[in-house]
């Protein structure tokens, strides 16, 4: 399920804190892997758990499982299918847990579903 992070039907960020990756800084700076309840960016749970987090603008992703966690497929599926059916801004991604997108180990799965690929980033659209 995707929905806007500030959502009210969206519980993390406001009655349960967002998820901590083993993998993540301590320190709290913009390697942070976490969400925010922003207005314009996208959390996909899986389940009652938030796998993705979306940045406002659509630049960025922040997987909030571990790497390797078989939801993680399907919640990309699901923000593809969020998007194409036009519920949801164009995606422009550059960054996926802060690194380039291009190049990265989710860029074959985001193309699989739909993502075009240019030089420093995916795009999709409806």
């Amino acid at each position: 399920m995707v929905l806007a992070a500030a959502d009210p039907a969206q519980p993390y960020g406001a009655a349960l804190p967002w998820p901590k990756r083993a993998d993540a800084p301590s320190d709290g700076g913009a390697g942070t892997r976490r969400g925010a309840r922003v207005r314009g960016a996208y959390v996909v749970l899986c389940g009652a758990e938030p796998v993705l987090y979306v940045e406002k603008g659509g630049r960025g992703i922040a997987t909030l499982v571990e790497p390797g966690d078989p939801r993680l497929y399907p919640s990309f599926e699901a923000l593809a299918a969020f998007i194409t059916a036009g519920r949801g801004r164009r995606l422009s991604l550059e960054r996926v847990d802060g690194e380039p997108v291009v190049g990265s180990r989710h860029e074959p799965v985001l193309i699989e579903l739909g993502f075009r690929a240019g030089p420093r980033k995916l795009t999709l659209s409806a």
